[in-house]
């Protein structure tokens, strides 16, 4: 096909046509006449890099989009693009309470605040991949203070800054479309927060990337707002759940997980906590920017020495 029929076939411009040339997003057969040949294959093409064009996708997006990580690229675009409507949702709400109220340097306090958390969640869902990223910047943003009332606090969050902004990406490895679901207790979830946060989401790993059906923001609050309060009532929490732990417990020590995907991850993410500084760095300066983290820290202490001591040959 020529171009003029690409383009009445895809209702595009030329001048679209040629611009995703140009940014090498495909190269048509030029002719010894000098018109370019648009192949069945370019033609396809051109109808994806449209579509993505349309649904927001920049240029460098688009090509990482149709390569081999393409999936991977789309679902973290959703879920900046739902960060991304979290925040617009809190300015309109600051909006309406400007309109109605005229407090001009209220809504500035509060809109300042607003940016410092958007700024540190946005950077932890790039620092960690897909719907890990996703509860990762959720769970950190519960503590996040309503405001910086002092130097310590704004050398807290420079820091956090500077320490995102150091740290490459982690990347999990692909997995397959089935999921380990099925081979685990179902609350390992929970179970899994009463020791390390961290190490909790290896229950989640093999769902993060590869699950069709993503959680929604709702379902990642709720598990957030779980983990808290079983950190925080961690005596009741172990004695209620008493043969799930000793099952998930026996399961941390089985072949099956051991050569499980779940394994590998926690143990990619454990790597990449000692080479990036993460608990040197990041954790403590989230301690000093939050006086509500530092407690929950505390309290995820306290819940780590209960297991131990209830558990502690078994893990």
């Amino acid at each position: 096909m020529r171009i003029q029929e690409v383009c009445r076939a895809l209702a595009l411009t030329k001048k679209a046509v040629e611009y995703y040339i140009k940014q090498e997003l495909l190269t048509p057969k030029t002719l010894e006449n000098g018109y370019r040949q648009f192949s069945e294959q370019d033609v396809e093409r051109l109808r994806k890099i449209s579509i993505l064009r349309k649904l927001g996708l920049g240029i460098k997006e688009i090509k990482q989009a149709l390569a081999e990580d393409g999936a991977a690229l789309l679902r973290r675009k959703i879920l900046q693009n739902e960060q991304r409507l979290m925040y617009e949702q809190l300015r309109q709400s600051l909006l309406a309470e400007l309109s109605e109220r005229g407090d001009w340097q209220e809504i500035e306090g509060k809109l300042l605040v607003l940016e410092q958390q958007e700024t540190v969640s946005s950077k932890l869902l790039g620092a960690f991949p897909g719907e890990f990223g996703r509860f990762i910047a959720l769970h950190f943003a519960h503590f996040l203070p309503d405001a910086i009332e002092n130097a310590e606090q704004q050398t807290a969050y420079e820091e956090i800054i500077n320490f995102l902004d150091d740290t490459a990406t982690l990347s999990f490895p692909v997995q397959g479309q089935s999921t380990l679901d099925d081979q685990q207790p179902a609350l390992d979830n929970q179970l899994s927060t009463l020791y390390d946060l961290q190490s909790a989401l290896d229950a989640q790993q093999p769902t993060l990337e590869n699950q069709q059906a993503m959680l929604s923001l709702s379902d990642w609050r709720q598990l957030s707002a779980d983990m808290i309060i079983n950190v925080q009532r961690a005596e009741q929490f172990l004695e209620k759940n008493e043969e799930s732990i000793k099952a998930y417990l026996a399961f941390k020590q089985s072949e099956q997980y051991l050569t499980s995907p779940a394994f590998q991850m926690q143990q990619l993410l454990r790597q990449f906590q000692q080479a990036s500084g993460y608990y040197e760095r990041f954790i403590p300066a989230m301690k000093r920017l939050s006086p509500a983290y530092r407690e929950y820290i505390e309290q995820l202490e306290q819940a780590s020495g209960a297991l131990r001591a209830k558990y502690g040959d078994q893990l």
